[in-house]
């Protein structure tokens, strides 16, 4: 079972010293999320951890999938399926209605929804963090440790004592009487008695069985409730159905004299007094009642005001610090654990001590909405129906237990954090599909932190064959845009096909590919103001990978399609072939390839001569994007020009071996539709080019590949 984060770290990515106040359930699991992301963790945990209640505790599909993630199994501990919610009218005990929640559950949520005891799921979440045989290094637990205050700025814990332990981040899980929370501006709240209280207490269920007037209500997996007009009785079975939990919410006046101000897990009630609070139900829930031992407890369900928010500087609350919860959806345990997961993903392993205030305040994004709603669907579903009633207010639960079940704090915090880094790297290149974040490319492989390094150490090379020749002006500028014209008169017009095979190239794990275009030499774009830019136009590409040619159409515009390229060079004789799954549309062979001679300097011009034009700067191309449904109109429609030389580009190309030669021919075959069902088009308008004289033909060699970070877009 995977950890939260799987993603390979940086090897030089350092842990962050975090320090949890709180060892109960939200604490633990913050922990063990954290220390299985390589982190060092330690715990200060004001109890011995021997008090936890004999209680149960829901883990609804929404909390149960993210402890899955961690390892954890809710079956491996007793827990129990709930397949069933049942509610019984109170004073004559028949069905009010049964929800079949497993079957319906089995197309609605990811994972099950599990019943378990609270003290067996304590100690196994505690051995998780501890184990030294676990993920990552095990958490450090200080027990009987009471924090005194919190420096948030430092994150520093005091401990009652005066010994002082500094961290990278405090996590405050430390329950509804929080002392972490009063560091946070606004936070020092104090929980309030919401009117109501619950005795608590566990049955064996085959003592229910065993007596005709309980028996009938015992169902595996079924969790039952009886409301009445203000307090209710909740039953749900824990402990591979051998123990059945109760809970039974009332008027907190009515056990006033047994809890008294205290407010606490562990007040003891009167059994005398839960009997009479519930005279009036029906004699199965009486005789439960008598089933339950001499030392019940009670507690008051305590409520507390919004926090303005979750986090401060270092310090981030979680679970009932933040939000305490009433018991009336079993979410509060739920909401805790959904805290832990979100906190630990936005903190992988990586996180610097400087990004902490940050990611914190995207943690409080992620869980402050979510958390105060589920709060408040939970007071609403507690209230009396005539509380209801007075308030003009609706109970729907099955809304609710869309909104809680619905969601996934791993995945909706991994989103989150991925879109903050994409928001502050600059460098990142965005394509469709979007829903999974940038896409790696050769202006920026992801994962890889510093491409030159990667080049420098491993030299991407070239290998470029070439046949430049004389043809038609005319023919060309069909092929231009609007907006471009050649510097120089005349029928005559000069053009390539170029072949190039890269190989070692660092964003496709030193792989390569090869690449054939056709370019139009001499020519210039007159931009709005009249000004020119001059260079040669790039009006197909051919390449044999789909990668480069995604990459390049999408992030540069630029005009590539897929087609077979065999280049080869044998002794001082190359040859390049292009074809379509057989169909070879293409041939130029050049011979006789030799050093070239060393060029002297150009005869001066006649007088009669036009002037030269200014030499080339770069590559044109024509980026176009026809827009969907309407056909003839673009999205994107204008010119794109690469320069030669700019210092954005990684990796300038250097040639260790050229040779030249004047012997080449180039042959063209515009096939048909049924052989070149894509390409007839492109490769009619290549075999209808005029050929009117080879000028030269070279192969050159050498290291570096520009990666075309300098093109822009031209108006």
């Amino acid at each position: 079972m995977g950890g939260i984060h799987d993603d390979q770290p940086d090897a030089e990515s350092k842990p962050l010293h975090i320090l949890i106040a709180g060892a109960g359930i939200g604490g633990l699991t913050a922990a063990i999320a954290l220390r299985q992301q390589g982190h060092h963790v330690e715990i200060f945990e004001q109890s011995k951890l021997s008090q936890e209640t004999g209680a149960a505790i829901h883990l609804a599909t929404n909390c149960n999938g993210l402890l899955r993630r961690l390892g954890f199994m809710a079956e491996d501990i007793g827990g129990v399926e709930c397949t069933n919610v049942v509610e019984y009218l109170p004073h004559n005990g028949q069905v009010k209605y049964q929800v079949p929640v497993k079957k319906l559950g089995a197309s609605l949520w990811a994972h099950p929804w599990y019943l378990v005891h609270r003290a067996h799921l304590h100690t196994a979440l505690w051995e998780m963090a501890v184990n030294p045989d676990g993920k990552g290094p095990p958490a450090k637990l200080h027990l009987a440790t009471r924090v005194q205050r919190i420096d948030a700025a430092n994150g520093t814990i005091v401990l009652t004592d005066g010994t002082e332990f500094q961290g990278d981040l405090v996590i405050g899980a430390d329950g509804v009487h929080s002392k972490t929370r009063a560091s946070i501006s606004g936070g020092d709240l104090k929980a309030f008695d919401s009117g109501k209280s619950a005795f608590r207490f566990m049955v064996p269920t085959q003592k229910l069985e065993s007596d005709p007037k309980t028996a009938p209500l015992v169902k595996p997996g079924a969790l039952s409730m009886w409301i009445g007009d203000d307090r209710r009785v909740i039953m749900y079975p824990c402990m591979n159905n051998t123990m059945m939990n109760f809970v039974l919410i009332h008027p907190s006046v009515e056990s006033q004299a047994d809890v008294g101000d205290e407010a606490g897990w562990q007040q003891t009630g009167s059994k005398d007094r839960m009997l009479a609070i519930y005279q009036s139900f029906h004699e199965s829930v009486r005789a439960v009642i008598e089933k339950a031992e001499e030392d019940i407890k009670v507690w008051k369900l305590l409520d507390m005001d919004k926090m303005p928010t979750f986090v401060h500087e270092r310090l981030g609350l979680l679970g009932d610090a933040a939000h305490p919860f009433l018991p009336h959806q079993g979410q509060g345990g739920g909401q805790a654990i959904e805290d832990a997961i979100a906190l630990a993903t936005l903190l992988p392993l990586g996180t610097s001590r400087q990004d902490i205030p940050e990611r914190l305040s995207l943690y409080n994004e992620c869980r402050y909405e979510r958390s105060h709603k589920i709060q408040d669907f939970t007071r609403t579903a507690g209230k009396d129906a005539a509380e209801l009633a007075a308030e003009g207010k609706k109970l729907d639960m099955m809304e609710y237990q869309k909104y809680n079940f619905g969601h996934d704090a791993y995945d909706f915090a991994r989103g989150k954090l991925r879109a903050l880094l994409n928001s502050k790297e600059k460098t990142l290149r965005f394509r469709s599909p979007l829903g999974f974040g940038a896409s790696p490319g050769p202006r920026r492989p992801l994962g890889m932190s510093n491409i030159p390094l990667l080049q420098q150490a491993n030299l991407e090379t070239f290998q470029t064959l070439f046949v430049r020749f004389k043809s038609s002006r005319t023919y060309l500028e069909n092929l231009l845009p609007p907006n471009f014209a050649f510097t120089r008169p005349g029928t005559l017009a000069t053009a390539s096909i170029s072949c190039t095979t890269l190989d070692g190239m660092a964003w496709l794990a030193r792989g390569g590919y090869s690449h054939c275009g056709l370019y139009i030499h001499g020519i210039y774009f007159t931009q709005h103001d009249g000004s020119k830019v001059y260079g040669s136009y790039l009006a197909v590409l051919f390449e044999n990978s789909a990668d480069p040619i995604i990459t390049g159409r999408d992030e540069l515009g630029m005009p590539k399609i897929y087609c077979d390229i065999d280049a080869g060079i044998v002794g001082n004789n190359a040859s390049v072939s292009l074809a379509w799954r057989g169909t070879r549309f293409c041939q130029f062979n050049i011979s006789g390839l030799a050093t070239p001679e060393p060029t002297s300097s150009p005869p001066e011009p006649a007088p009669q001569t036009p002037p030269s034009p200014p030499p080339e700067s770069g590559h044109f191309w024509h980026r176009y994007i026809p827009s969907v449904g309407e056909p003839g109109n673009a999205d994107a429609d204008y010119i794109v020009f690469n320069p030669h030389s700019d210092s954005s580009t990684q990796g300038d190309a250097t040639s260790t071996t050229t040779l030249a030669s004047k012997n080449a021919s180039l042959a063209f075959d515009k096939g048909n539709w049924k052989t070149l069902p894509t390409l007839y088009h492109v490769a009619t308008g290549l075999s209808e080019m005029p050929i009117y004289g080879i000028e030269e033909a070279r192969f050159v060699k050498g290291v570096g590949v520009d990666d075309f970070s300098g093109a822009r877009r031209i108006e």
